[in-house]
């Protein structure tokens, strides 16, 4: 073979070379866009859970204040119907 045909086979084999790796590249480019594109959906609903978590946590403080003011009341009712029913007796 000579060296003619030998550089000629050599440079047909780094161009394909280079082709499969530019095609590995662009689909790695790709790749990397879709995993950017779910990282940053991903991002977007834990935001959403965080504020829907913050506004649950708001109710569920209000709601907690709530039970605790009917429980005053509940026990200032029960002490003045034990007093009500110690003084019939």
């Amino acid at each position: 073979m000579s060296s003619l045909e030998e550089l000629e086979r050599r440079i047909t084999a780094i161009e394909d070379r280079l082709g499969v790796e530019a095609g590995l590249r662009a689909s790695g480019d790709r790749d990397l866009g879709d995993m950017a594109q779910t990282l940053r959906a991903q991002q977007h609903t834990i935001q959403a859970l965080a504020i829907t978590q913050s506004q649950h946590n708001e109710k569920l403080d209000r709601h907690e204040e709530s039970l605790t003011a009917a429980h005053g009341k509940l026990d200032r009712i029960i002490t003045m119907l034990d007093r009500l029913l110690d003084t019939d007796q």
